[in-house]
């Protein structure tokens, strides 16, 4: 989790960095603690979270914010 929060802020800070202060990104990190109970599966890519697949942990959240942008990291394990 923190590897993950690091990564986040350093791509704020690259924003602003790289842009020269012309654009900003601001970021919400929320930890999903009820497992997910299905992956979506791509015959060429394999297995991957669809939207579809984490939308009951996540509806509450989106629905009170105005994002535009949503990205769900996970880690897999056997």
């Amino acid at each position: 989790m923190t590897d993950i929060t690091n990564t986040i802020h350093l791509f704020e800070t690259s924003c602003n960095t790289l842009s020269k202060g012309k654009m900003t990104a601001d970021s919400d990190i929320y930890e999903i603690s009820t497992p997910l109970s299905k992956l979506s599966y791509d015959n060429e890519f394999g297995y991957y979270v669809a939207a579809e697949d984490i939308e009951e942990q996540i509806k509450d959240i989106v629905a009170t914010h105005d994002y535009d942008h949503i990205f769900a990291i996970v880690r897999l394990r056997r």
